[in-house]
């Protein structure tokens, strides 16, 4: 009863358009009053709880990396550095935008952000060589959905704070999925280009181009370093290292390329208090939601369905888990399914012997998806309103990418060495 209450009140609240956020805290709330010496006292309780960590911490600071980044107008650089790379390329442009998101990936830690960044630059010159406009923004999204996977990514920040688990391994382990999530994009790209007749790439000016290319993006290059190689090399931490990002950001803005001026900082930090505001909020509401869940002993029930309650045999598990994400990516924030599924599925995973790590980068892939599946995938009206393509041809166009991108998915699913092989490496064992 309480679970139909919980999840009900929640479906309800969505259906008359009631925020995620607020979905869940309502229906939190009204799930509180069922339970036996509980009252509404522990919403706010709890709410401060799920935020009380130092990794949280690292959370504002990345977003206001990206809002830095973006000021500062460096996507025409990474832009000029992938044109160098692929720009000659049949359907170049296209090419160019995955390149692009992926190196964004690398800066801001989030999707819609990397994918927004990318359709302001890319969308005006894909219109002017006569690309199919849906296509074109529908691929800048699919882009973005990568944003999330390549260091650094909010989304393992939020996964390794809930999950106690190194948020520099869980960096490291995005790099390799992150890059062959791209390449498949890339692929898919090769292959529309040719049936779709796009224009051939623009001739590049060969190894010279690439390396005045890349003296102009290299000091931005350094970003994702500064990040990983901090973090990784135990420099410091995750919310330290996004820190001393935004110091660079700020001294590349103001001092380097001068495109930032001081009377520009209280509207990007105003931005950031916005956008950090929206996701900390779905952050502490999903907190009350998951903490109800454990009281109400959801995990342990779930431990007794017959698919998972045979930890010999996990793969059952790890196709349970997808498609429950796959089913949550539709109407529910990516966030909020991180702070929800993870107290769920962790016990089942390390008794079923999954190594936390691959399991934080499952959930990272699928939230990922989540962004660009209708019906509220926030890729999706972050690019219907920058592009003007309405959200059914942009969701038609989406499907080909998704359906491209759930091969990858599997392959990270059942072959852990592709997600491990990097934190091993570096970092050893985690249990050796």
């Amino acid at each position: 009863m309480l679970m139909l209450v919980l999840f009900g009140v929640m479906l309800v609240m969505f259906a008359i358009g009631v925020s995620i956020a607020a979905g869940m805290g309502l229906s939190a709330a009204a799930a509180l009053l069922m339970l036996p010496r509980s009252g509404l006292e522990i919403v706010p309780q709890r709410m401060f709880l799920g935020l009380d960590s130092f990794v949280i911490l690292s959370v504002p600071l990345f977003l206001l990396l990206g809002e830095m980044m973006e000021r500062a107008q460096i996507t025409g650089r990474l832009v000029d550095f992938a044109q160098s790379l692929v720009g000659r390329l049949r359907g170049g442009l296209a090419h160019v935008s995955v390149v692009t998101n992926m190196i964004m990936s690398g800066i801001s830690g989030s999707g819609t952000a990397d994918a927004a960044a990318t359709a302001a630059v890319l969308m005006p010159a894909m219109r002017q060589a006569r690309y199919p406009v849906p296509f074109s923004a529908a691929l800048i999204g699919a882009g973005g959905t990568i944003g999330p996977i390549i260091p650094p990514s909010i989304v393992m920040v939020i996964y390794g704070s809930i999950a106690n688990v190194s948020v520099a391994r869980l960096f490291l382990a995005g790099i390799i999925p992150g890059i062959i999530m791209g390449g498949f994009l890339m692929a898919t790209t090769a292959l529309v280009a040719r049936r779709k007749g796009l224009p051939p790439g623009q001739p590049t000016g060969g190894l010279p181009e690439i390396v005045r290319a890349s003296k102009r993006a290299s000091l931005v290059l350094v970003t994702p370093v500064i990040v990983i190689l901090g973090i990784a090399g135990g420099v410091f931490t995750a919310t330290e290292s996004a820190a001393i990002a935004c110091l660079y950001a700020l001294v590349l803005g103001m001092l380097v390329y001068r495109t930032v001026k001081p009377s520009d900082l209280p509207d990007i930090l105003l931005r950031t208090a916005i956008i950090s505001g929206k996701v900390m909020f779905v952050f502490a509401t999903a907190s009350i939601f998951a903490w109800i869940m454990a009281r109400a002993n959801v995990p342990q029930q779930m431990a007794s369905l017959p698919f998972l309650a045979d930890t010999a045999n996990p793969w059952m598990m790890l196709l349970a888990l997808n498609i429950l994400l796959f089913i949550l990516g539709g109407p529910m924030d990516s966030v909020a399914i991180v702070v929800i599924v993870t107290p769920m599925f962790m016990p089942l995973a390390l008794a079923a012997g999954i190594d936390p790590v691959h399991l934080g980068i499952i959930i990272s892939v699928n939230v990922s998806l989540a962004m660009i599946t209708p019906p509220v995938g926030s890729i999706i009206f972050v690019i219907c309103g920058m592009t003007g393509v309405s959200t059914w041809n942009l969701s038609r166009e989406l499907m080909l990418f998704i359906g491209v991108l759930l091969i990858p998915l599997l392959i990270f699913t059942y072959v852990p060495e592709v997600v491990l092989f990097l934190p091993d490496l570096l970092m050893g064992p985690a249990n050796p």
